[in-house]
């Protein structure tokens, strides 16, 4: 069951889902008017995905042996958890500073138990080193300041 449960949350943080949610994220901060979150958004996620292949090679560290599932890049720093933080980091912070939303604070607990959970599925996978997750949150986070800094007038 467990195994069930941390092969799917693991994929929340992969390419393909967090893709569809970065695509489904801009779409609706487009038809709802907030046109200026999305290069923030792009900027946090982008500059995380391109941050850790930078490092991701540059180190070529191993995997851990035993994995749940053969992964074929490099072992640090963990792809899954930057682009949790960064991407879902950056919806729950625009959730949490939202003051009209009836769903506010469920959507930020439930981010940041996805946030938390993505990061421990790797571990649990045993696909990744507790640095690399650390690590990789760290550049989400990193990421996640920098598209913050980028927030453009909310009449674009």
């Amino acid at each position: 069951m467990a195994d069930f449960l941390f092969l799917t949350v693991t994929y929340a943080g992969g390419y393909m889902v967090t893709g569809v949610v970065l695509c489904l994220s801009v779409f609706l901060f487009w038809k709802h008017g907030h046109k200026e979150k999305i290069l923030p958004m792009m900027i946090s996620v982008i500059g995380s995905m391109a941050t850790v292949l930078i490092i991701k090679y540059f180190f070529d560290l191993p995997r851990p042996e035993g994995a749940f599932y053969t992964e074929i890049t490099p072992s640090f720093p963990s792809g899954h958890a930057a682009i949790a933080l960064s991407l879902y980091g950056f919806l729950l912070y625009n959730a949490w500073k939202s003051n009209k939303h009836h769903l506010k604070n469920p959507l930020v607990i439930l981010l940041f138990i996805l946030i938390l959970l993505i990061g421990i599925s790797r571990l649990y996978l045993e696909v990744h080193y507790l640095k690399d997750v650390l690590v990789g949150y760290a550049i989400g986070f990193l990421w996640l300041l920098i598209g913050r800094k980028f927030v453009l007038p909310s009449k674009i």
